[in-house]
């Protein structure tokens, strides 16, 4: 996109021989920015991971997201896993110094070479903040993670219990019943509007990343949303089917530990289990309701 277009959010990039590149952001569609050539952004630098971090529009607004990459990224100085953008922010990805700008709001000039975080404390201290409690939520996360899965898993250790199931895909004979979701319509919209005609490519690698970080219920909707448009994509099945297995898994330990808790008096931490219950299932799911009803009931046994 040449420097004269105009769109209501975007990226301003300064190039060592002066000449400025903007990157419009479409408001609702998600991006991506990286070294291969699959990416909505593409910076042709060695010092840019392949797909390096995820641009996507909440309701505050615009939110860039590291996507593991080998150096992270930088947001006015600061090292950030994700960060809440205003107009005017210096985000740096790898070699690459960008600044976010948004119509209508004023932007701080363009860093000189080397650039430092912009003045304006508060700014730098609510990025401290913000870091400071996602640190803190990593933690309670971890602390969740053990309570719910390893703790458990050390009171019932059984002589049996070395024959773990490795593989926790269901059956290959498993009746799938694929469906579309908002999720996977964007990564579609983001393939065509990159030209791609194998917008079910993006959804399978989309969903094969979101597994491997953890993120069930995206890789869920995405793998679905890739088999509703190519059913004999064979390689979505089976991850799907693995997904699935895990994801049932999971949902049982849950219901278990959530059960423990509440025949041992411990309402809060059985709301809790619910509540990852809840936000592990899909809202027309029955599974779903019956989380939120529990949560609930559970959470005013505990005021009580």
């Amino acid at each position: 996109m040449s420097s004269h277009e105009r769109t209501p959010a975007r990226f301003v990039l300064q190039r060592p021989d002066g000449e400025e590149l903007v990157y419009g952001l479409d408001q609702g569609r998600s991006v991506t920015l990286g070294r291969d050539t699959g990416n909505t952004i593409v910076f042709a630098s060695q010092f840019v991971s392949k797909r390096h971090a995820l641009v996507s529009w909440t309701p505050r607004g615009v939110r860039i997201e590291d996507q593991d990459s080998a150096n992270g990224i930088t947001v006015n100085g600061l090292t950030v896993h994700a960060a809440q953008l205003s107009s005017g922010d210096m985000i740096q990805i790898g070699d690459q110094h960008l600044v976010f700008e948004v119509e209508g709001h004023a932007s701080v000039a363009a860093p000189e070479p080397g650039w430092v975080a912009p003045g304006g404390g508060n700014k730098g201290l609510r990025l401290i903040l913000a870091a400071v409690l996602t640190m803190l939520v990593m933690v309670g996360g971890l602390a969740t993670i053990y309570v719910m899965f390893l703790a458990p898993a050390v009171e019932q250790a059984t002589p049996t219990s070395t024959a773990v199931r490795e593989d926790p895909s269901l059956p290959s004979d498993t009746k799938i019943t694929p469906f579309d979701s908002p999720q996977a319509q964007a990564i579609e919209q983001q393939a065509i509007a990159a030209h791609d005609k194998q917008p079910v490519d993006w959804l399978y690698d989309e969903g094969q990343l979101a597994y491997k970080n953890g993120r069930l219920l995206d890789a869920y909707r995405l793998l679905n949303g890739a088999l509703l448009r190519d059913p004999q994509h064979e390689s979505a099945r089976r991850l799907l089917l693995k997904v699935m297995g895990e994801r049932e898994l999971r949902l049982n330990s849950l219901k278990a530990a959530a059960a423990r808790a509440d025949e041992e008096l411990k309402f809060e931490e059985a709301a809790q289990q619910w509540e990852a219950v809840q936000a592990l299932t899909l809202d027309n799911e029955p599974l779903n309701a019956r989380a939120r009803t529990e949560a609930a009931r559970l959470r005013q046994r505990a005021a009580q």
